[in-house]
């Protein structure tokens, strides 16, 4: 979905724990396993104002992108921002969310929040491309914490 100011995935309903997609979530080093928006991601400390090195998937190509952690709530929510310096033309915040529905479901959405005075002509040209990356991100994300939650049943 795309707003004025927003760029946001579906919300997907995920057939795991809560606790298993924010693991997955978590752990950048296998990204390339399943996430075919950001098949590869780094960073150092998972800490407040730690940077996040990704490649990105923006309609056939990979771009660099290093944005910085600016919220963590355990088990909920996870978001990184651009540097974000006042004179910047575009500012955004990523923030990705799991909710637990049940013991064994959850939802999943993420979100990016634009800012700055070149932000429109941002959101015009790059907005179709950030929401079906992100819907990649999602699909892919359930289709594989319900198949590691299901394999872990075996």
């Amino acid at each position: 979905m795309i707003t004025e100011n927003t760029v946001q995935s579906d919300e997907v309903t995920i057939q795991a724990p809560a606790a298993l997609v924010w693991d997955i979530l978590l752990d950048f080093e296998n990204y390339s396993d399943w996430n075919g928006f950001c098949p590869d991601i780094k960073n150092e400390s998972l800490e407040m104002g730690s940077a996040v090195e990704m490649m990105v998937n923006m309609g056939g190509e990979l771009s660099r992108q290093v944005e910085y952690i600016c919220r963590i709530e355990p088990g909920h929510c996870i978001a990184w921002a651009m540097d974000n310096k006042p004179e910047d033309p575009v500012h955004a915040v990523r923030s990705q969310y799991v909710k637990k529905v049940s013991e064994t479901s959850c939802t999943y959405v993420t979100i990016d929040e634009f800012a700055g005075p070149e932000m429109a002509g941002m959101m015009k040209h790059f907005a179709p491309l950030v929401e079906q990356g992100f819907n990649r991100c999602a699909y892919d994300l359930k289709e594989h914490a319900e198949k590691v939650f299901g394999n872990a049943d075996n």
